[in-house]
């Protein structure tokens, strides 16, 4: 490609790249800007759903409290169903957000309710099951006090106490609410129960209920603005259909199935008042969804969808789009034409500098002056090789041809240097890696140790630690170097929980293929020790080491001992911080050290460790005191009960020999329970 071309070239290719990041980034700004717009706008609707549906549903929690406090203190007579049956009646008068309140007698499963009509009559309901098959009898209750028959046709066989929502109620002690189901008026609802008991025991006389149409709800869904084309929705946890707006077909409806569809694992992952977000397609068109989990009483979640077609964010986008397209355009035609005149104004005189300069290459010099040219930096490089030539003319004369052409231009190199830190050393390895390494081939083990090596030293890297090498199937790194990481300690200690976590995920992967499912022991120490480039000059490394690099390897080889698989110095549990469960496991001695050093395992995050773990751990830790005070007869018994409570625990049944074999024969007065071959 000859250089104008390529200038040519290069210029719209820039341009192009340059106008394509210019709009690329309007684009993404756009969009990111409008989806926080559409993320604010489903925000403020499931807002205002969630507020409107536990305003309708509010009056229930005041109703039947003050229900049952009047039935308990002999205000209101339960067991008059004619007196009880007005009291309610004139109560729901009032109650204009409630469809029913009602009491339903334990006794005799009598049941006595008042129920709104649409045009706001109320209807006074009374039946008993043992009367006409449980139908009711229902009269009209008017302003005056008067009763007007009212008929119509109801099921018989009814008896409240076989209702879901009755035995709820009895089993509870607060109010409980029902899922959505029809009523007899045929018309969805849900109920609201709470059950009146004995003042001086726990018997139940019997449940008082509000029970609400969802009718209101669909018709504040309808007055909803949700853009322009845009619907809501409240569903149930099991994506049930609790309100919808008018004209929409329920359940059945496409749109809203399409909705449900997906959402992956359905409604019951939802967080309370956490919104999640998610676009579909449906019958080609892309909507954008927004869902969010409210509480609606004790023990009643429901989710608020809302459903909004994606242009209606994005036409404002696609717009600006094709303004930009047009323009980038016009701007390449442009810029062809003004990169084709320049191209041809600099490859000319650089053509020519080529050339002079490959003559130079084979020491062939033209004594004729390169032409003059009015770009500044065209003009500094042909002076430059002007330069070059009248040097390697005069250099020539001093050196061989040969070994001019050879010369290389030298490069700043690293220098040898370290720094004593305060770092937090890991140090791990493969158990039995010895006894799998002789069944395998070499290329299958060099293979499947790659995939243990990188999962090991991703969790290491994610936490912020340096790998400093791989010792066959061993790993030995170390935090905060080269850069600072304050938390160390606590990272490290992340990171050793984290690995051994991947490594359970993955050995189920390994089994299943018929790998080798590679277990990890790992050391953990904090202390000082020197890290930098160390080697020689002609050849060195980053790398760390001292004396808490020997203690951390060691740790490391206790692990078989003890039966653990992270075992971890003092200092690394004094630094860590409390976010973590140990158990202190013994004090062993060390090489070059008088004292001995506690060691604790690492048993897992805080929270996160079985309960029957952290039992079995007190009862090792109260043994092992009782061990170091020298009461090795009820030591003996604790490590015995720990060794029981929880299986395979070899640290346990460890010290359960010792403080037996010490029982028998005592040790010296001045022992202090360091033991002295833990690292043999």
């Amino acid at each position: 490609m000859s250089l104008r071309v390529l200038l040519l070239t290069l210029l719209v290719g820039l341009l192009l790249l340059t106008v394509s990041s210019i709009a690329g980034v309007a684009y993404v700004n756009q969009r990111q800007s409008v989806q926080e717009l559409a993320e604010r706008h489903f925000a403020v609707v499931s807002t205002a759903t969630a507020r409107e549906v536990r305003a309708v549903l509010a009056p229930a929690s005041t109703v039947l409290q003050e229900l049952r406090t009047g039935a308990r203190r002999g205000l209101l007579a339960t067991e008059d169903p004619a007196i009880l049956g007005e009291h309610l009646a004139e109560r729901l008068r009032y109650e204009r957000g409630i469809a029913w309140l009602s009491y339903s007698d334990q006794a005799t499963g009598r049941f006595v309710g008042a129920w709104r009509r649409p045009d706001g009559t109320i209807i006074l309901n009374r039946s008993s099951p043992d009367v006409d098959d449980g139908r009711p009898t229902e009269v009209i209750v008017e302003l005056d006090g008067r009763h007007t028959p009212f008929e119509r046709v109801v099921r018989g066989g009814y008896d409240p106490r076989r209702q879901a929502w009755y035995t709820a109620a009895v089993a509870d002690s607060g109010i409980v609410w029902s899922d959505p189901f029809e009523f007899n008026e045929g018309v969805p609802g849900i109920t609201a129960a709470l059950a009146l008991r004995e003042p001086t025991g726990s018997a139940v006389r019997g449940v008082f209920t509000a029970d609400f149409f969802l009718e209101d709800l669909a018709r504040f869904l309808s007055s909803l603005s949700v853009g322009q084309r845009g619907d809501a929705f409240v569903l149930s946890r099991r994506g049930e259909v609790v309100a919808a707006p008018s004209g929409s077909g329920g359940l059945r409806d496409p749109l809203l199935q399409s909705v449900l569809a997906a959402v992956p694992n359905g409604l019951d992952v939802l967080d309370l008042g956490r919104p999640r977000l998610l676009t579909f397609e449906t019958g080609g068109i892309r909507y954008a969804a927004g869902f969010e989990a409210f509480a609606v009483g004790r023990g009643l979640e429901w989710v608020s969808a809302i459903v909004v077609p994606e242009d209606t964010f994005l036409d404002v986008i696609y717009d600006n789009a094709r303004f930009a397209v047009v323009i980038g355009l016009f701007s390449l035609v442009l810029a062809v034409a003004l990169g084709s005149m320049l191209s041809y104004r600099i490859a000319a005189p650089l053509r020519e500098i080529a050339d002079d300069l490959e003559q130079a290459g084979l020491f062939k010099f033209s004594s004729r002056p390169l032409s003059p040219s009015r770009v500044q930096e065209i003009a500094t490089v042909a002076a430059s090789a002007e330069t070059m030539k009248a040097s390697l003319r005069s250099f020539g004369h001093y050196v061989p041809t040969e070994i001019v052409r050879d010369l290389l231009a030298s490069r700043q190199e690293a220098r040898l240097g370290g720094e004593t830190r305060h770092l937090t050393i890991h140090f791990s390895d493969v158990q039995d890696f010895v006894r799998i390494s002789e069944r395998m081939e070499p290329p299958a083990l060099v293979r499947d140790l790659a995939e243990y090596l990188e999962a090991m030293a991703h969790t290491l890297r994610e936490q912020h630690g340096t790998v400093d090498k791989f010792l066959g199937d061993g790993i030995l790194a170390f935090f905060n170097a080269p850069h600072d990481v304050p938390d160390h300690s606590a990272r490290a200690c992340l990171a050793a929980v984290r690995a051994q976590e991947r490594l359970r995920t993955l050995r189920k992967a390994w089994r299943a293929q018929g790998k080798p499912a590679f277990r990890a022991r790992i050391g953990l120490h904090t202390g000082d020790a020197l890290v930098g480039n160390i080697g020689t000059p002609e050849r060195f490394e980053y790398t760390v080491i001292g004396d808490a690099v020997n203690l951390a390897s060691r740790l490391e080889g206790l692990n078989k001992l003890y039966g653990t698989w992270i075992l971890a110095s003092q200092a690394v549990r004094d630094e860590a911080g409390p976010g973590f469960e140990w158990r202190l496991l013994d004090c062993v001695s060390v090489a070059g050290r008088t004292d001995g050093t506690p060691i604790s395992e690492l048993l897992g995050e805080r929270g996160q460790v079985a309960p029957d773990v952290l039992r079995a751990r007190d009862r090792y830790e109260e043994a092992l005191e009782d061990y170091f005070a020298r009461r090795f007869t009820i030591a003996l018994a604790g490590f015995r009960a720990a060794a029981a409570a929880l299986p395979r625990n070899r640290a346990a049944e460890l010290m359960a020999r010792r403080s037996e074999a010490l029982a028998r024969r005592p040790p010296p007065d001045d022992w202090t329970g360091v033991h002295p071959r833990s690292f043999k």
